[in-house]
């Protein structure tokens, strides 16, 4: 078996020095020959000199030996089998290592669905608490008074013709009477189908009211304590005595009518497209 040569073992030279020695043999410099064929001139450089690996992919070395070497008037076929058997050629880009892929930062999951959840909630707590500052809350067989904090049972529409004593919604004082008296009209100036006003001391006030439909009511005396706060049902009537001036809140006031100290008395009209009224009763009875 034959032995390797000293030839066999030496790299093989690339067309790095057949370029250079072409170009000085017209008498060129780098920078005139890659203004020749619109080259820059590190591209030039790295051919004469082999340096393959500065130009990328095999794919442009090729393509950069082609032109360089048809402007110096070499024979292609002898240019790119030269540059094919050197051990300087160009290597195909190797693809990244997986363990590098590895490396990479996990991204988090988006944190923006649960700030749109955040806000949702929030808005929808904001109009619980609107609704119940304005309305109240109501429980089936309860009366919640938000300024007392008592909770009563509810008079039940069958006691027909009997009247009681709202105890919940009243404050120290005064007087609160509620009667159902369903499909009975009023007789009279002052009428209140059987229910006798409460006597009413100097500076107070008397005011019986008649509800045709569901109406929420606050009524405050004159020192801010909550005398009716609850929901007139159809059919019923509330007398109460409290000290003036009463401030009126009726949610449903076209279906509330009312008799201030004996006399019927209209209250302030409502706003076209309005059902809510907010007024003030004086002592002598005044509607403000």
């Amino acid at each position: 078996m034959r032995g390797n040569t000293a030839a066999d073992q030496e790299p093989a030279e690339g067309p790095g020095s057949s370029l250079r020695r072409a170009r000085e043999a017209r008498g060129l410099t780098e920078q005139q020959a890659a203004e020749q064929i619109n080259l820059d001139v590190g591209v030039l450089a790295a051919l004469e000199n082999d340096d393959y690996a500065a130009l990328g992919a095999p794919v442009f070395a090729r393509g950069h030996l082609r032109r360089y070497g048809a402007y110096l008037g070499l024979d292609e076929g002898e240019l790119l089998g030269t540059y094919e058997r050197s051990s300087v050629r160009a290597q195909p880009p190797t693809l990244v290592p997986r363990a590098r892929i590895e490396m990479a930062p996990v991204r988090g999951r988006p944190k923006w669905p649960w700030v749109l959840g955040g806000a949702v909630l929030f808005l929808l707590a904001a109009g619980l608490v609107a609704y119940v500052s304005e309305y109240g809350l109501t429980i089936p067989g309860l009366t919640t008074d938000r300024s007392a904090g008592v909770s009563v049972p509810e008079t039940s529409p069958e006691a027909a013709g009997s009247a009681t004593v709202d105890a919940g919604t009243v404050a120290a004082g005064t007087t609160a009477v509620e009667t159902a008296a369903p499909g009975v009209a009023a007789s009279g100036a002052g009428a209140t189908d059987g229910v006798v006003p409460p006597p009413v001391p100097a500076g107070h006030v008397s005011v019986s009211i008649r509800f045709a439909a569901d109406s929420w009511t606050e009524i405050y005396d004159g020192s801010g304590q909550a005398v009716l706060y609850d929901l007139g049902q159809a059919g019923t009537q509330r007398v109460i005595a409290a000290a003036a001036p009463l401030s009126v809140t009726f949610g449903n006031a076209p279906a509330v009518s009312m008799v201030v100290n004996g006399r019927p008395t209209a209250m302030p009209p409502v706003p076209p497209g309005q059902t809510v009224a907010r007024f003030t009763i004086e002592a002598d009875g005044t509607v403000r």
